[in-house]
């Protein structure tokens, strides 16, 4: 029964096999509560015998998972590897001969070690639950850059009302708020990627959205709120809160990170020329949302320079300030659009694999079918007995699970959504195969039924081709680990290039056009008259009705 309960556990994903991991890990450690040696070796062999079992569970879960998700699989395997190789199992035994004998002093010890090395088989099997970590952190950054993109505009706006001649009070004041909320987006960022890294809280404001916004939802407006102002007044030289981190610098910092010559401080403070920064300080932001975050809050400051300017009534100095922070901003929202994109490649890595994976296995169990039902049709009709019947409903039964594989496969590529030539095939490949499930269920073993499977088989081995094709493409182009994407690239790519599309419809109309010319071979005279046959062009008919409509889609980009 227990051993039921973690396989339902573990089968629901990475996430609640770690929590039977950390529960395990939790118990190992509270056993220095005081208590009877004997009491506290039974409880301990309780443990040893439920990690024994989650162990095996999980050795199950990576080899029935190896065909559709060898991500997972491999992570479960080096978690099993990692076990073994730290001797966890032995490690409990010893534990509970230790507390059997009342030394409670060493056994605490090594309950100790045992929590870490727990604890470290935990941070292995999260890494299993990445699909949910990708999608959260492409939300947001989805999120950061909705609100950089609100600042462009928000700032945009101000330096055309400053060259414009607006009134410089009001004008003070919405750049102070927008300035305001520069740094509270910079400071959000910083804390939240920071604690995802660390995997703890680095300080902030709780109360902030990712976005950098509160929580009461300030909406988007080129006017200034009806809430208090910064609490910086203007011109007193003083940053915000959240703009603390470093002076105002006019000129972008370039790519390489080269620090620009020193600047007076907004204290009064000068820089000095030719001395040498600390190394901590001389090092550039290695993350992209670092360096976004930091690009952020060097905008904040060029804004609370443009507020100052505008306090004196410089419409000048503060256009060119405003310039300046458009200038960080965009940048910021570069940095932010890589992030995206190197999620996007990771996203692409595997979801590929995957497809190709369970094609894979599709593809080895059509072949068996089809070898099958060869079989089969060699024997003479009149020969044929019961248990040909029977292998033939085997055969049926065979052909209905991969038509459950390829509805999962379907469901896969319409939720990613960027291709539609693959999910028109394997949607056409599957109504082929709901056909040769019925067929075969008939015993009907006949060239028809043979056609369908090639059919089917010609259908998988293009699109595993292409899959693997894929997937050598992204490689070659895919960021290495440590760099950034270059900017200008879209942060969104399709699964496949268009080419690919091409190639499968193109192989589609071929498989149309093949079954027509066998279909007229069996036509005696100038139409068809059996039923069967009516039913099987009626079938074609539409089949090359959705085939010219996904040709139509993909010409009109209804997949961009």
């Amino acid at each position: 029964m227990m051993k039921q309960h973690f396989a339902r556990s573990v089968c629901v994903g990475g996430v609640a096999t770690a929590i039977a991991i950390a529960w395990i890990a939790h118990e190992a450690s509270a056993q220095d509560t005081p208590a009877a040696g004997n009491e506290l070796s039974v409880d301990q062999a309780r443990l040893a015998d439920r990690f024994e079992r989650l162990e095996t569970v999980l050795a199950r879960l990576a080899e029935l998972s190896a065909s559709t998700d060898p991500r997972r699989a491999k992570l479960l395997r080096e978690a099993i590897a990692k076990s073994r190789d730290q001797a966890l199992e032995q490690r409990f035994e010893t534990i509970v001969s230790l507390l059997e004998d009342e030394r409670l002093s060493a056994a605490a010890g090594r309950q100790t070690e045992l929590q870490g090395q727990l604890d470290e088989l935990l941070a292995l099997l999260l890494k299993a639950d990445r699909d949910r970590e990708l999608d959260s952190e492409h939300k947001r950054i989805k999120a950061y850059l909705k609100e950089v993109g609100r600042l462009i505009r928000l700032e945009k706006g101000l330096q055309a009302r400053t060259e414009g001649g607006d009134e410089v009070k009001r004008l003070a004041e919405d750049q102070g708020k927008v300035a305001d909320d520069t740094g509270k987006l910079g400071s959000s960022i910083d804390d939240t990627e920071r604690r995802d890294a660390d995997g703890k809280p680095s300080g902030g404001d709780s109360s902030e959205k990712p976005d950098g916004t509160s929580k009461d939802g300030a909406k988007e407006s080129n006017k200034p709120s009806d809430g208090k102002p910064s609490e910086s007044k203007p011109g007193d030289g003083k940053p915000s809160d959240s703009g603390e981190s470093k002076p105002a610098d006019s000129s972008p910092p370039s790519d390489s990170g080269s620090p620009s010559p020193s600047q007076p401080s907004p204290g009064g403070q000068p820089g000095q020329p030719g001395q040498s920064s600390p190394p901590d300080e001389a090092q550039p932001p290695q993350e992209p949302t670092d360096r976004a975050a930091e690009q952020l809050k060097s905008a904040q400051q060029n804004m609370q320079e443009a507020q100052q300017q505008l306090d004196q009534a410089e419409r000048d100095g503060a256009a060119q300030a405003q310039r300046e922070a458009i200038k960080k901003l965009e940048q910021a929202k570069a940095e932010l659009e890589r992030v995206l994109r190197q999620l996007r490649e990771e996203e692409m890595e595997r979801t590929l694999t995957m497809l190709a994976a369970r094609f894979r296995k599709m593809l080895d169990a059509q072949n068996k079918i089809y070898d099958g039902t060869v079989r089969i049709d060699k024997v003479p009709p009149a020969q044929r007995d019961h248990n040909d019947e029977i292998e033939s409903a085997r055969l049926s039964r065979e052909e209905s699970l991969i038509v459950r594989e390829a509805d999962r496969a379907l469901v896969l590529l319409r939720e990613e959504g960027s291709s539609l030539a693959f999910p028109e095939t394997v949607s056409l490949m599957r109504d082929d195969m709901q056909q040769i499930t019925q067929r075969l269920g008939e015993a009907k073993v006949g060239s028809f039924t043979q056609q369908l499977e090639q059919d089917v088989i010609e259908a998988l081995e293009e699109m595993i081709a292409a899959l693997d094709k894929a997937i050598k493409n992204l490689d070659k182009k895919r960021t290495p680990p440590g760099q950034s994407p270059p900017a200008g690239q879209p942060t969104d790519p399709p699964l496949v290039d268009k080419l690919s599309e091409i190639k499968m419809i193109r192989a589609l109309q071929m498989r149309v056009n093949r079954r027509t010319q066998r279909y007229g071979k069996i036509i005696e005279g100038e139409q068809a008259e059996s039923p069967e046959l009516l039913d099987a062009l009626a079938k074609l008919a539409e089949r090359q009705q959705r085939i010219y409509q996904a040709t139509i889609d993909l010409s009109q980009g209804r997949n961009d």
